[in-house]
């Protein structure tokens, strides 16, 4: 019965104007996001395109689908379609279950037709790109250094970033270790580096670099003389069969000419698995956009067994916009309980408690922390930072995603069925 009624559900909905002014909206937002003026960096047409659509045509998607999903059961209530349905031996938990997984199909047909297109289009941009570029095009597995250090002197150091003159009278040294037990067989490897580059010398947009790659454990080293652009990354390619065989993997570089200088930190070099992904990584990023779009359903139709209409629409957009709000919520709740943690580093003329913070404290600071745990988390399936990043999305990470959805999700149906039973129709 719960998957007659997701029929029912669908089919009304899908012949409604709102869901084609929709799906006209995001391919017409989709064709022009190419156009959209950007950097000069060879990727930020890519980068943008994926923005636009998670960001823009998605949230355009959520806001028809909440208006939709919350007016669905008040509005067949008023006009009195529903009894029929409830003239039959079904429960009012299937009802809502009904509700709930038609329009979960309305959403994943949004999100397969936009999403293809919008794939389409950056792959036929993306194959234009330059070589050092493509990282966005993959998913990677991120190895971080394990440590960082400088062999010889350092030219200066400023904000943190410690300045290499060329010439070899330093070396920056960046060593990842235990990489022999991540990577599997169909990975290929590579580091990243996002130096700072300067140079002494007129006119000077590059600079020779001299990149060593080492394996502690045999010995073997490799060297290579790179071009260095300003304000770009450098891509240096690793033998599988090094990384495979190392427990220990040295990475080195230093500027040749004595003129040259690089900036470095700990984080300007990342050794990354890669496997040529983006299709995949893009599908599980639609993936956990859908369950965004299955938790907001939940909601909204959960509001629109008790409230009307308008209310329900608009306590289903409050708590989407609260839900992504949870960390300045959070933050603050933590600034008024820890108002006197560094009392002792005031002025004297500050060590008094502020009467209105403490009030404000006792009055506000419970509610605040029970929203943080009633209220959703919809940043948790922000899934566009790793795929801004070329950074491949985990089993774990969607696994996380799926669990916590059917967690909300599965609380918020009972209390559907709860209040959609107290309601009384004859």
């Amino acid at each position: 019965m719960i998957l007659t009624i997701a029929g029912h559900t669908f089919r009304e909905v899908i012949r409604k104007k709102i869901l084609h002014v929709l799906i006209g909206l995001g391919i017409l937002i989709i064709a022009v996001s190419p156009f959209i003026p950007t950097t000069d960096e060879p990727d930020a047409r890519v980068k943008m395109m994926l923005v636009v659509f998670f960001q823009v045509v998605v949230l355009l998607c959520i806001v028809g689908i909440i208006f939709l999903s919350a007016t669905s059961l008040p509005h067949e209530i008023e006009y009195r379609t529903i009894y029929g349905i409830l003239s039959k031996p079904v429960s009012r938990l299937k009802i809502v279950a009904g509700k709930i997984t038609g329009f979960a199909l309305l959403s994943a047909l949004l999100l397969i037709i936009l999403g293809l297109l919008n794939v389409i289009a950056i792959q036929r941009i993306a194959s234009k790109l330059p070589e050092g570029y493509r990282g966005i095009l993959k998913a990677r597995n991120e190895f971080a250094a394990s440590q960082f250090s400088i062999q010889g002197k350092s030219h200066h150091v400023r904000e943190g970033i410690v300045w290499i003159e060329g010439g070899r009278s330093g070396i920056a040294l960046w060593s990842f270790s235990d990489l022999c037990k991540k990577p599997d067989d169909k990975s290929s490897f590579e580091v990243e580096f996002d130096l700072k580059i300067d140079s002494g010398r007129k006119d000077a947009g590059a600079i020779p670099l001299v990149v060593g790659i080492e394996d502690t454990g045999t010995g073997q080293c490799k060297t290579v003389v790179l071009s260095a652009k300003i304000d770009e990354p450098l891509t240096v390619k690793i033998d599988p069969e090094l990384v495979r065989k190392s427990s220990i993997l040295n990475i080195t570089a230093f500027p040749i000419h004595s003129m040259d200088y690089i900036g470095v930190t700990g984080e300007d070099a990342k050794l990354y698995a890669v496997r040529k992904g983006f299709i995949s990584n893009y599908t599980k990023a639609v993936g956990i956009t859908f369950l965004k779009f299955l938790l907001i359903v939940t909601i909204a139709v959960m509001g629109s067994t008790y409230l009307s209409a308008p209310v329900s629409i608009v306590s289903a957009l409050v708590v989407f916009l609260c839900g992504h709000i949870l960390d300045f919520v959070k933050d603050f709740s933590l600034l008024i309980q820890s108002y006197d943690v560094h009392e002792h580093a005031l002025p004297t003329a500050l060590k008094k408690p502020n009467i209105l913070l403490v009030y404000i404290d006792y009055l506000i600071k419970k509610p605040l922390e029970w929203l943080t745990v009633i209220l959703p988390d919809f940043k948790r399936f922000d899934s566009l930072k790793f795929l801004l990043k070329g950074i491949n999305i985990s089993w774990e990470t969607v696994g996380v995603s799926v669990g916590y959805t059917a967690l909300y999700a599965g609380i918020c149906l009972f209390i559907s069925s709860i209040l959609f039973k107290k309601r009384e129709f004859f």
